[in-house]
């Protein structure tokens, strides 16, 4: 098994990605160290989010929080406006968590010990494995959802992931190095999103071809095997989109708890299986459009009819709601359910 490492590593210094948080093979050999902070940051951005989607919001955090001492200062209503549009806003929230107590305890360092680092806010165990690995060079068995793939099928494990968990990590612990295991972590990830792709491999340009049991035996394509997929709970709300001036509209931020928690957006109901009459904001005059905005959260998905506001000339609760100018609005500042309303508000 050593062999597929040597094989892999090797591939990784030709055809590794170039992403902003990592310091490729070659001038790793010349003695640069990645910093652990930054691989800290990309990890937990990575989490449920795509490479592509990450390196922006990667680049303009590390700009304007540049290590733990000046993240942990930050202000949480901050992180989160920041974080719109990344989704998952926990991992926000946990950041800067986690950055104040590293402040208050490391003295603004990441620990290299698996126990401490799993005690910390929004680590578990793949992000600790990956932290050791990546940013201290540690023999760690790191494995994403990526690397699961590429596991199975290259020992022709059968079942779906979510079956196989055990199964998975014995045979990845054979094939991960003593030495360099965050490379090769690393290089697994590029591996499988370059050739051992979900859909359509490229097996044909595979070098560890003829160590794999799945192409072996012509089934590839049906492994990993997909699990059931149970229907999605559906629920149902009214979402205002409401003008106290044909260029100024209204926008609240939502309760500290709870999903989209502490982000700024346009009033909701609550949102329910069953949809309800709502109970109206304030008085104003309000018309019901029948347009819908759906959005997919993790394990629901939401409904919301956009009922349109008029408030024109009148006052509002100023405590409660933030008047914004239409023409200098800044759309990036709401999470993307908000963005989706505002898309299709404005143009009723």
């Amino acid at each position: 098994m050593a062999i597929i490492s040597k094989i892999l590593l090797r591939w990784y210094a030709e055809n590794g990605r170039a992403l902003p948080w990592r310091v490729n093979p070659k001038d790793a050999e010349a003695g640069q160290n990645p910093d652990p902070y930054k691989i800290w940051i990309s990890e937990i951005m990575l989490q449920q989010t795509t490479v592509n989607t990450v390196i922006p919001y990667f680049n303009r955090f590390i700009k304007k929080w540049d290590n733990i001492e000046q993240l942990s200062y930050a202000d949480e209503a901050d992180i989160l406006t920041f974080w719109a549009g990344l989704g998952y806003y926990a991992r926000g929230r946990n950041l800067l968590k986690c950055a104040k107590e590293l402040s208050k305890k490391f003295d603004g360092k990441i620990p290299n010990d698996k126990k401490t680092l799993m005690e910390l806010p929004g680590i578990g165990e793949y992000t600790a494995s990956a932290i050791r690995s990546i940013a201290f060079g540690e023999r760690e068995v790191v494995i994403d959802s990526n690397i699961e793939r590429v596991v199975c099928r290259l020992f022709k494990i059968e079942k779906p992931v979510n079956q196989s968990k055990k199964e998975i990590k014995k045979y990845a612990s054979q094939i991960f190095p003593k030495l360099r295991s965050g490379d090769f972590a690393q290089a697994l990830m590029d591996f499988a999103n370059a050739v051992c792709k979900p859909k359509k491999p490229n097996c044909s340009h595979c070098p560890i071809a003829t160590s794999c049991l799945s192409l072996e035996l012509d089934v590839v394509e049906n492994i990993p095997a997909k699990a059931v997929k149970k229907d999605k709970l559906i629920r149902r709300g009214f979402v205002f989109f409401i003008k106290v001036h044909p260029n100024i509209f209204l926008l609240e931020r939502r309760p500290s708890e709870g999903i989209l928690g502490g982000l700024m957006g346009f009033p909701t109901t609550e949102w329910e299986v069953i949809k309800i009459k709502p109970t109206l904001p304030f008085k104003a005059k309000w018309t019901f459009t029948k347009e819908i905005v759906t959005h997919q959260f993790s394990h629901f998905k939401l409904e919301l009819e956009i009922v349109l506001g008029e408030k024109i000339n009148s006052k509002f609760d100023s405590s409660k709601y933030l008047a914004v100018e239409q023409q200098s609005f800044d759309l990036t500042i709401l999470p993307t359910l908000m963005r989706k309303v505002y898309t299709k508000a404005i143009k009723l």
